[in-house]
């Protein structure tokens, strides 16, 4: 086959491959109006000919106001499809059924049926706990309540249902997993979303010699015939069908599948890092906020020295060995693992670089390395089945006792728990872990997922979390278990939306009340309240105020999730995050004035310094006041702005020149904890970055093979360099100008690398010639080498590989290592690569 016929056949199978992925039968409107919106529903649209109508909007894509249209000859029948036979009379709140029926959208892999499922009702149970209350029933500020010994009704099984062993089994093998999960996340036929948990019902029903139960619609049933427990809390609408058996005929009469969304894992981190919001609400002292980032200061020591063996440590994490080191990537550090040499290469010292700077500026936000990781989090189990079997619901765990297998193995006695978003200190919880053998016997298949007792309210505390999917993050770390304050959970009053018998206007208007995320915003407020909080004494009166509206956060928080239900509350008091919210008045009684004078002084209305590393927006502007700042001071005084703050004998006017740099900062510039750890992390790296260098000698001829091209070949793919830079330099300046968020500039970089790859290949089918040419134009100036990579990756890790024999390197911890990196050993070992005879496939 010569040369010109494989162009045309590369190119008729790219074009077969486009017409493959296009949809035309569905597609998502990104609505800017409500009466937009509603145009769009009522007449529907044209694209292509084609005309679109309403489907659903699924939970992620109505807060960036996204709606999935479909064409119109589909719209009745999937309608009908996702309806599944359900009661229509039934009545239900829009927006919680939106959210029910936008589960048919979801991300899941198909897997086998069970042999039979039962449905339960969930497992209720009664407590008295010392809480906090908050509700905003009345006119004013929120209404804050200590209740002791408060009754409060809990489903203790909300989210989560049970699986035998042999199917959890049976199911890994649908997956190709080499292990048995301790849960899997499912979408079981229609309307169904939680997590199914590894537990021997079987043997409980044995162990009580009880075996008789009841399903939910009151059904007798015996438990010995069933491989999956499903709960109500899991099943939405169970109470629309008459029985199980009317449920699932009509689930197969609409074609749903069983299927997995998301997988517990084999094993869990060691080390994971902590965010802003997890420490913001800890008192540590300077030397314990030193001992807590002392590792993250450690790890980025380590790498900044550019050892390539630390570099991998760094970009691979610390828990390489032979058996995970078998995915084949065609990416930088693939090529560093096979030749050292790459440490040299100016392309990888730049992503080395940049990676380090990325992870100095997470650093300065809060984002430090700790022992612990996330897990899934779930109900007792033994709870749940006393529960199906009738029996009293006592559980294995008691009040504040949790179990975690991972921390029980390390012989950890006590964790912190943490559940993003937080509000305030009232969110963290200490946990007892248990180890008996009880909990061994009967949650021997729950490796890696947190048990929460049935007792307490700690789920509660986590911002009401439940077990659908949900998950914590534990750390036993030393400096945070001591500073652990012991506060009762807050109980936000519950408000209820108003149920109806759906319509399609009713699904529309839910729509557009879900438009937007506010609970982002409210979070930043809260935030920037700690930091308030922190340059007033903890027995000070502006102290004691913003705590309490710390915690009125998590208020405002549900708020904002009951607006997605259609559920009006009032929003969070203005002059509490803008000072120039209700000013002073002339007529006002000096009672108001001071009242006023109060808030302003305290008014949270700026986000915090070490924020401007989330928002680059932010920056800008902090960056654009400081220099503006700066000139005006040298200008006035012949000092710098550094200078200024440094003379000791300041003149009245020089102090005034200060008080009002200080009152106009774009940023607040308090001494909350993560302020604190923004500047020492600035102290300690931004100097030493502006000198890191990535000209370094490279002799790039390692990448390529001894394949030949000709200069008409060359000139081809030199044009095609050429349009990538400019289409990409263009783009830049448009995502710069337009501030195009970095999700949309990643997707559009990846879409215009594809273009080019086709384009290159159909251009020049040999993929060894294509290389050559790619990396003489790329390496031989000191333009960007990324095109390279995006182009040819697989072909220079190809050529690296043969090179070396097929042998990848790897760091991997020993006590007889000689590479010390993050406190620990590590030694160089190595693997030699499988390669299939018929192909480039590696194993």
């Amino acid at each position: 086959m010569g040369k010109s016929t494989n162009k045309k056949v590369l190119k008729e199978l790219y074009e077969h491959l486009y017409t493959l992925q296009f949809k035309s039968d569905y597609m998502c409107l990104i609505i800017d109006k409500a009466s937009d919106y509603w145009h769009a529903y009522k007449k529907g649209f044209k694209i292509n000919g084609i005309k679109y109508k309403r489907l659903l909007a699924t939970t992620g894509g109505v807060k960036s106001k996204t709606i999935v249209f479909v064409s119109e000859r589909l719209q009745d029948e999937l309608r009908n499809r996702i309806d599944n036979g359900r009661n229509p009379g039934k009545e239900m709140i829009p927006a919680k059924f939106g959210a029910y029926e936008a589960l048919s959208c979801s991300s899941s892999i198909v897997v086998s049926d069970p042999c039979n499922i039962l449905v339960v009702k969930d497992c209720e149970v009664d407590i008295l706990e010392d809480v906090i209350t908050l509700n905003d029933f009345n006119a004013g500020e929120p209404e804050l309540l200590h209740k002791k010994g408060e009754a409060i009704h809990k489903n203790v099984s909300d989210g989560f249902g049970l699986m035998m062993p042999w199917r959890a089994a049976r199911w890994a093998l649908d997956l190709g997993l080499d292990y048995i999960p301790s849960g899997l996340n499912t979408r079981a036929y229609a309307f169904e979303k939680g997590m199914l948990v590894t537990f021997d019902f079987i043997d409980f029903a044995k162990e009580h010699n009880k075996f008789v139960t009841y399903d939910a619609w009151g059904k007798e049933v015996d438990i010995r015939n069933y491989d999956v427990i499903l709960t109500t809390s899991m099943l939405k609408l169970w109470d629309s069908y008459t029985g199980y058996e009317d449920y699932i005929s009509n689930c197969k009469k609409n074609n749903y599948k069983f299927c997995i969304s998301k997988i517990c894992p084999a094993v869990l981190d060691n080390e994971r890092d902590l965010n802003y919001q997890f420490i913001q609400s800890y008192r540590l002292t300077d030397e314990e906020i030193q001992g807590l980032i002392q590792p993250t200061i450690d790890e980025i020591k380590d790498i900044l020295g550019m050892d390539y063996r630390k570099s991998l440590l760094f970009l691979k994490g610390m828990g390489l060995n032979s058996e995970n080191i078998n995915t084949y990537t065609s990416d930088f550090v693939t090529a560093l693992m096979i030749d050292k040499n790459m440490i040299n290469d100016p392309y990888v010292r730049n992503r080395i670089h940049s990676m380090i700077r990325k992870r100095i500026n997470e650093a300065k936000t809060g984002v430090i390395k700790v022992n612990g990781n996330y897990q899934l989090a779930c109900g007792d189990p033994y709870a749940l089945c006393q529960s199906i079997l009738g029996l009293p619901v006592t559980g294995i765990l008691k009040k504040g006792e949790f179990f975690s297998k991972y921390w029980a193995d390390k012989k950890v006695d006590n964790v912190v728990c943490f559940r993003a978003p937080m509000s305030c200190h009232n969110n963290i919880r200490k946990m007892q872990i248990i180890d008996t053998e009880e909990t061994g016997y009967w949650y021997k298949w729950i490796n890696t997922m947190l048990i929460f007792n049935s007792w307490d309210t700690a789920a509660e505390a986590m911002n009401g979390e439940d077990f659908d999917s949900d998950q914590n993050f534990t750390t036993d770390n030393a400096i945070l278990l001591k500073n652990t304050r012991v506060l009762p959970t807050i109980m936000c009053a519950q408000k209820k939306a108003d149920k109806k018998i759906i319509t399609e206007e009713d699904l529309v208007q839910a729509n557009i009340d879900s438009f937007g995320d506010e609970i982002g915003l409210y979070t930043n407020g809260i935030t920037s309240q700690f930091d308030i909080q922190s340059q007033f004494d903890t027995e000070s009166e502006e102290y004691n105020v913003l705590d309490y509206r710390i915690m009125c956060g998590q208020l405002f928080q549900q708020n904002a999730i009951d607006k997605t239900k259609g559920i009006i509350s009032k929003p969070r008091p203005s002059e509490w995050f803008d000072s120039q919210s209700n000013p002073i008045k002339p007529t006002d009684k000096e009672e108001e004035k001071k009242k006023k004078e109060f808030n302003k002084k305290i008014a949270a209305d700026k986000k915090p310094y070490f924020m401007r590393y989330i928002y680059p927006q932010l920056m800008k502007s902090y960056k654009d006041y400081m220099e503006s700042a700066n000139q005006k001071c040298i200008c006035e005084f012949k000092l710098t702005l550094n200078g200024l703050m440094e003379k000791p004998d300041k003149t009245t006017q020089e102090c005034d020149f200060i008080d009002y740099f200080e009152k106009r900062m774009p940023v607040s510039n308090g001494n909350c904890i993560v302020n604190k750890i923004c500047r020492i992390f600035e102290n300690q790296f931004d100097t030493y970055l502006t000198h890191l260098k990535s000209d370094l000698e490279f002799d790039y001829s390692i990448l390529k093979s001894d394949a030949v091209y000709n200069n008409k070949q060359y000139r081809t793919i030199e044009v095609l360099y050429k349009e990538y830079n400019d289409e990409l330099q263009k783009y830049q300046q448009r995502a710069k100008k337009e501030r195009i968020s970095k999700d949309d500039i990643n997707i559009t970089r990846d879409i215009l690398s594809l273009k080019f790859e086709q384009e290159c290949s159909i251009a020049c089918p040999d993929n060894h010639v294509l290389t050559n040419i790619v990396l003489d134009l790329c390496y031989r100036s000191k333009n960007s080498k990324q095109f390279a990579w995006d182009v040819c990756g697989e072909t220079i890790i190809d050529n690296l590989l043969k090179k070396n024999d097929y042998i990848i390197w790897f760091p991997e911890e020993s006590d007889e290592g000689d590479i010390i990196f993050n406190g620990k050993k590590f030694i160089m070992r190595n693997k030699k690569l499988e390669v299939e005879n018929d192909s480039n496939f590696i194993r």
